[in-house]
């Protein structure tokens, strides 16, 4: 291997190791023009685009880079799993079909590997597809395995009650998944991977209520919890009991995720009682770092700065609901609260998982917009279930915070932003640039008109698109409209490349408004903009990706729209790092 292939490994091993698929997909994509025979960059190209969540595309990529020719367990199980998720977006006879072209592409892994992976994924699928006799004998021999029968990790274990699930015993099943779930190394995002396989089983089987319900919940994923509390001075009396209440409804519960902010008091306690458990911690906060230390960490005493900081060091994930200075407003708190509850709804909805509200609560009602009051208010108007632990209301004094004053700061509001642009665009002629502008941007004129209520504001330049949209929801269905408008037939037809196409990216956050003397109209802008505006070139040919607030603040319309995880990818012109997911409806 020469230097410059050696490069090339290291970068596609990091993008690997931090999970960025999208960073291992442009880099595959570079490595390919170069190598093109080289199988290491065929593979990983087609494996980054799955895990992307377009199976379509990575399938077109598995054939054209010619995948199956290299061989061995890992490129002929991709193929069984391309084909496994292509079914899982089918229906009738075509999910049969790819349900058992599945099953025999991780046969033929299996054959070639004896890997009890493909081996349980190549029964399953079949079983899956109606081939239950051929189903159930694979799956006895790999349950028959001495690394599956007297597993040492989670996947093995995980592969026996699959095994028994398969072979028809329920209740053994049901109690290995139970035993898989409890082992030390099995993360949440597993067992949600395996729940999800195993409502696929469930539903195929004959089996009574009573079983099917056990079956679900042996292998639940934790509950995801959204935690909020008041703030209270180190000290207290009540702390080491307010402490123990956290603990005992965590591990009643099985909690091992858990989304909040970080300040002193409650906070702070549920953070270090969920890093007790081994559990997963999702701090979000509302402002700059150090200002969210001065409003709400520090006033509560020298002593609580320590304990945020352990907490925030070891968290899972650290989210700032914007990048603006404390400017003692507590929009600045509402908002991150809903960030808070949407994210954690999102996750729960990804994982499958039940969700709840624990909070750390006096039961005092308010009118104000932010706080414990007005957060369990807001959760409630969710539909969510709230467990507090009650407080009394005379808590020792907090310091007061000296607030930093911007009087000069215009205005800022909550608003949705869409940006697009057409791939390919910079190659068309003159011919097929008059096209493009009386169809492609005809088209999306046209939504933008219909939805003109919401539409804040608009401008283009040359391919490019910009808006601003009221709320979340409004937002993806205008962008989905964009995209139902511009299908590849339609761009075809008027002669575009079958390569090029709508790529549409969408955030939601603070933006201020101003005037802009040059176009004599009010113009929006700021950092959050400037963030959405960086995402949209790295999305996939024909997809919507947004950010995770979007996703989150989507609330109650959240069961309209289908969000697939992407994963943390850096933005262009190296504007930091997001989580991103690929926007869909839940009828595709």
């Amino acid at each position: 291997m020469n230097a410059i292939d050696l490069q090339y490994h290291r970068k596609f091993q990091d993008a690997l190791g931090s999970g960025d698929m999208f960073a291992l997909y442009e880099r595959t994509r570079e490595a390919i023009e170069k190598y093109p025979d080289d199988p290491e960059v065929r593979y990983l190209q087609a494996l980054a685009m799955a895990r992307l969540g377009d199976p379509h595309a990575a399938m077109r990529l598995y054939e054209r880079n010619r995948v199956e020719e290299i061989g061995g367990e890992d490129a002929l199980a991709l193929k069984g799993r391309l084909l496994k998720d292509l079914a899982g977006r089918s229906a009738g006879n075509e999910q049969v079909s790819l349900f058992r072209q599945s099953s025999q592409a991780y046969r033929h892994a299996f054959q070639l590997s004896d890997g009890y992976f493909s081996g349980i994924n190549a029964a399953t699928t079949s079983f899956l597809a109606g081939d239950v006799s051929e189903a159930r004998e694979l799956a006895a021999a790999i349950g028959r395995r001495p690394d599956v029968a007297d597993p040492q990790d989670y996947f093995a274990a995980a592969s026996a009650a699959e095994a028994a699930l398969v072979c028809g015993d329920v209740d053994q099943a049901t109690a290995l998944f139970g035993e898989a779930r409890r082992r030390a190394d099995a993360s949440p995002g597993m067992v949600a991977s395996t729940a999800r396989q195993v409502t696929l089983i469930a539903g195929k089987l004959a089996v009574s209520d009573s079983q099917r319900q056990a079956l679900l919940d042996s292998i639940r994923p934790t509950p995801v919890i959204h935690y909020c509390g008041h703030m209270f001075a180190a000290g207290w009396q009540e702390e080491e009991a307010i402490a123990e209440s956290i603990r005992a409804i965590l591990a009643e519960s099985d909690v091992l995720v858990g989304y909040g902010q970080l300040a002193c008091g409650a906070d702070i306690l549920v953070a270090e009682a969920l890093l007790e458990r081994g559990g997963e911690l999702h701090v979000v906060l509302p402002f700059e770092e150090e200002d969210f230390i001065k409003s709400s960490v520090v006033i509560g005493g020298r002593e609580w700065v320590t304990r945020y900081e352990k907490a925030r060091n070891a968290a899972s994930s650290v989210t700032f609901a914007t990048e603006m200075r404390w400017v003692n407003d507590d929009q600045q708190f509402s908002y991150c609260a809903k960030l808070v509850m949407g994210l954690a709804q999102l996750r729960a909805s990804v994982m499958q998982a039940a969700t709840f509200q624990l909070a750390v609560w006096d039961r005092a009602p308010t009118a104000a917009i932010a706080g414990t009051a007005a957060h369990c208010a807001e959760w409630a108007e969710l539909g969510g279930e709230s467990r507090v632990i009650e407080v009394p209301r005379q808590r020792p004094a907090l310091e007061t915070a000296a607030v930093i004053q911007d009087p000069g700061k215009p205005s800022w509001t909550l608003c949705s932003m869409l940006f697009a642009d057409f791939a390919g665009f910079s190659r068309l002629d003159e011919d097929h640039l008059s096209r493009f502008l009386e169809v492609v941007m005809g088209r999306i004129a046209g939504v933008l008109d219909r939805h003109a209520n919401v539409v804040l504001h608009r401008n283009s330049w040359g391919d490019a698109i910009f808006a601003v949209i009221r709320t979340p929801a409004m937002a993806a269905e205008i962008a989905l409209e964009i995209q139902s408008e511009l299908d590849p037939g339609t761009l075809q037809s008027i002669g575009l490349p079958p390569e090029g196409g709508m790529r549409i990216s969408l955030h939601h956050g603070p933006i201020f408004e101003h005037f802009d003397a040059v176009q004599s109209a009010r113009t929006f802008y700021g950092t959050e903009v400037t963030v959405a505006a960086r995402i949209e070139p790295r999305v996939p040919v024909g997809a919507i990706y947004t950010t995770q607030p979007f996703a989150a603040l989507i609330e109650s319309d959240l069961n309209n729209y289908h969000f697939e995880y992407v994963g943390k990818m850096d933005l262009a012109k190296n504007y930091g790092e997001r989580i991103l997911y690929r926007l869909g409806t839940n009828a595709a």
